[in-house]
């Protein structure tokens, strides 16, 4: 049955590539990952899909597991037991329909329905989402999401719904961000000349400079190899990624800083959702905030235990850190990227500082 609906899928996207060609230079690319992967792999948790019901294809770049793809089959079981006869959500975890930036492109062009990613990865499409991945902008996860829900704000959505993306919930919580490296970090001053790793982002090459390090573009999949090798000395991530990724084998030195709130949000093709019925949108969005809830409980409950691990086990020291040092080595941040037109509103981070009050 998998590898039926696989197949079936394939030939539909085929289709719809050349039905939607005029749509940009994207779409060939994602109709081919999205092909390749979906025979390769198959659906997830695909049931038989009830006749009359349009089969809506959900998408999550995390392995069988992790917390996002366990909240994403959560997300889909419940709407199906709400409006299956009508919707049917199909997940597809582990990059099945690509990896997320071609997810994003499917969704642009009609290639799949929905997806779930972090919110900061939107800021390809939206710069004023790069502020969620400043160092220190905010001072709390509470303080970002008032931000995010805010007038300041609005502008986003209504830029992303332009775009073919309709974000319906972004407060799938995460566990804040980290520095870590192979030595002690007790304040910025340790970090001078550190060779720290970053994605191919200029916000988090800014946060590095800020600190005094030297950014490193390494790519996710290659962070613990460079470690290792001695590429990098260290870098940053989310809580939960430092013991999953197998950062903590190399670099054995955690600031607990929170510089960052990073979360997940859940998103759809626009065109889709606005086809919807106000009261199947309520559904839908009622679910997210349903699982949202969950996913952020489990994450926080997961790092408690991580962390004693990584002490008691993993050999890792949490040092004795000096925060507000940190945090005036970030000052500056929010008017150097003003001033350079970082943001697309011009005096976002000026707006913002309302927010940590």
């Amino acid at each position: 049955m998998k590898k039926t609906i696989a197949m079936s899928l394939a030939a539909v996207m085929s289709a719809a590539a050349l039905a939607g060609c005029s749509g940009g230079s994207s779409a060939p690319a994602a109709t081919a990952a999205a092909e390749t992967s979906a025979e390769a792999n198959g659906a997830a948790g695909v049931k038989d899909t009830p006749g009359n019901a349009r089969v809506v294809k959900f998408g999550n770049s995390g392995a069988i597991g992790e917390p996002a793809p366990q909240t994403c089959q959560e997300f889909c079981d419940i709407v199906n037991a709400k409006i299956g006869d009508r919707y049917y959500f199909e997940f597809y975890p582990a990059e099945q329909l690509g990896n997320e930036t071609t997810m994003l492109e499917n969704i642009q062009v009609g290639l799949q329905e929905g997806m779930m990613c972090a919110l900061d990865t939107l800021a390809t499409y939206e710069s004023d989402l790069n502020i969620l991945s400043m160092a220190f902008a905010f001072d709390s996860y509470d303080n970002m999401i008032d931000y995010l829900k805010s007038d300041v704000a609005a502008p986003i959505w209504e830029t992303l719904d332009g775009q073919g993306i309709h974000v319906i919930n972004f407060e799938f919580q995460k566990n804040p961000r980290i520095f870590f490296a192979n030595k002690e970090l007790k304040s910025p001053a340790d970090m001078v000349g550190m060779k720290y790793r970053i994605p191919n982002l200029p916000i988090f090459e800014k946060n590095a400079r800020a600190m005094g390090a030297t950014p490193v573009v390494v790519a996710w999949s290659e962070y613990p190899f460079a470690l290792m090798q001695g590429v990098v000395d260290g870098g940053e991530c989310s809580k939960d990624s430092y013991r999953s990724a197998g950062l903590y084998e190399s670099a054995k030195f955690v600031a607990d800083v929170d510089y960052a709130y990073p979360v997940e949000q859940i998103c759809f093709s626009t065109q889709f959702w606005d086809s919807l019925s106000p009261e199947d949108q309520k559904i839908i969005e009622d679910a997210a905030a349903e699982v949202a809830s969950h996913h952020s409980e489990r994450t926080l409950d997961q790092w408690n235990k991580d962390k004693e691990w990584l002490i008691s086990e993993g050999g890792v020291t949490f040092c004795d850190i000096d925060r507000q040092a940190f945090i005036n080595a970030a000052a500056p941040l929010g008017a150097e990227l003003q001033s350079e037109g970082f943001f697309t509103t011009p005096d976002l981070y000026d707006q913002t500082r309302q927010f940590n009050q």
